[in-house]
């Protein structure tokens, strides 16, 4: 081929994903760059300065998560739009995500009525976690129904894919014959060249919020239902006598006005909540803190991943894991010895953790470095893609 001549395209592929974060973005880029004609489903891409998209980007409806209405509203909105956009892209591949859960559960009719090839990727185990919030009975009518959907979509898959082993058994637990389909297990990852340590001094984040000379602790995410916010603010209390600790909540959610009443009610001097910050201060926030805390409620082990681990390793941090015991959390920071792990609810255990790294400065130094050193070697961009790709190139040519 000479230099200038169009790339042969080594297929097509629609992405569907109602919201995109730079995950998702990452894997789009990565197909890309293996000449596949990506097209991308999405209601909203996160976008950072500089970024161009090397796919193509179809606007679909944006999620609306609250009141509950309008979310089912946005969902089933999004779906009529993925519903037909597979059946344009018929003669290619799609991935589609559990976001929403309804693409997955009318994938199975389109390969039925229109030969639609797909690749299921799952975030979260649906309907499960709507069980475990409470927005279905569980063992009920309705969720046994949506049970047999998910089990019918992982059949017809020409593959399934999730992020961690605890995911995997459950995904396997829908299915009346776990040998009928092959779960893959490939983990989020992190961009370890844009998300790495900094010194407090040079960091823009720090300064500005006068943490530079501080001992912080931060949460920065979602504070929905499957995260253990309050604790976090009740071991605060139990910590007032260390002058130099600061605890930073950072996001927005579901439960984003419950959260601000509690600190507001609480008023403590070493606790802070701020707003959710633009994508493009994510790199300082993460490097302001000596730990980040990473929640898994009770009830939530085996159906989401905190995907929020993977930066806070990349970022250089001591790891303070709040799950339930044997999940992807445990496992982590067992394995990597990058942090501390304690169950939900645990409100003295959270403050005996953050004094421990707070007085014990050579214990945090080497689990900082153990975290920066698995996202390198375990859960960079690279390796991560390069295991999509492997899986996923080969079904072009099937």
């Amino acid at each position: 081929m000479t230099e200038g001549t169009p790339r042969e395209s080594a297929g097509k592929l629609l992405a569907i994903n109602q919201s995109v974060s730079t995950y998702f973005r990452d894997l789009a880029d990565g197909m890309a760059a293996q000449g596949l004609e990506v097209t991308l489903l999405a209601g909203y891409l996160e976008l950072t300065e500089g970024y161009t998209p090397p796919f193509e980007w179809i606007r679909g409806c944006e999620l609306r998560r609250s009141p509950a209405w309008r979310r089912l509203w946005t969902w089933g909105k999004f779906t009529l739009q993925a519903m037909r956009a597979m059946i344009r892209h018929r003669k290619g591949l799609v991935l589609l995500v559990t976001n929403p859960p309804l693409v997955p559960w009318v994938a199975p009719m389109l390969r039925r009525l229109f030969g639609v090839r797909y690749i299921e990727l799952i975030y979260d185990i649906y309907p499960d976690v709507m069980g475990r919030m409470g927005m279905l009975r569980a063992g009920g009518r309705m969720y046994r129904f949506l049970r047999h959907l998910s089990s019918r979509a992982h059949r017809r898959a020409e593959c399934v894919i999730t992020l961690g082993r605890c995911m995997r058994q459950t995904v396997l637990g829908q299915l009346d014959d776990p040998a009928a389909v092959e779960v893959h297990v490939i983990p989020n990852w992190a961009n370890i060249e844009e998300i790495r340590p900094r010194p407090r001094q040079d960091n823009p984040f720090s300064i500005a919020q006068g943490l530079t000379d501080k001992f912080v602790v931060m949460y920065s995410g979602a504070f929905g239902a499957t995260h253990d916010i309050d604790s976090i603010v009740l071991a605060a209390e139990q910590l007032l006598d260390l002058g130099d600790l600061q605890i930073v909540l950072i996001g927005g959610g579901t439960r984003e006005a419950e959260v601000r009443r509690l600190v507001e009610q609480k008023a403590l001097p070493n606790l802070r909540l701020l707003p959710r910050q633009p994508v493009d201060q994510v790199k300082f926030l993460l490097t302001a803190a000596d730990c980040q805390i990473v929640c898994l409620d009770e009830g939530f082990e085996g159906v989401s991943v905190p995907s929020k681990t993977y930066n806070a390793l990349a970022a250089g941090t001591a790891i303070l894991a709040v799950s339930p015991p044997d999940t992807e959390l445990t496992d982590l920071v067992a394995e990597h010895d990058c942090g501390i792990w304690l169950p939900p609810r645990d409100v003295a255990g959270l403050a005996a953790a953050i004094r421990k790294l707070h007085d014990d400065r050579p214990l945090l130094a080497r689990m900082q470095a153990n975290s920066r050193r698995a996202a390198v070697e375990h859960y960079s961009k690279g390796p991560c893609v390069e295991q999509y790709v492997k899986l996923l190139m080969p079904l072009f040519r099937a």
